[in-house]
């Protein structure tokens, strides 16, 4: 149940900042949009490289962006 913990460790730092960073406050979801974008066209970019190193950057960059969008 590590990963489990990890995951809920991610979820209480993000809210964390969102309630406490002012630019974290200000972001909405059009505000994250086009970062948000530009992230998958990086993985996109990685996946036809095959560069499995940035591949797993890209979907770490991602996922960050998941999780942060506001609620």
């Amino acid at each position: 149940m590590e990963n489990k913990h990890t995951f809920s460790s991610l979820l209480a730092i993000m809210d964390d900042l969102r309630e406490k960073c002012p630019w974290d406050r200000k972001q909405t979801l059009q505000s994250l949009r086009q970062q948000t974008i530009e992230e998958l066209y990086e993985l996109t970019d990685a996946i036809t490289d095959t560069d499995w190193k940035a591949i797993r950057e890209e979907l770490g960059d991602l996922l960050l962006h998941i999780v942060f969008m506001p609620k």
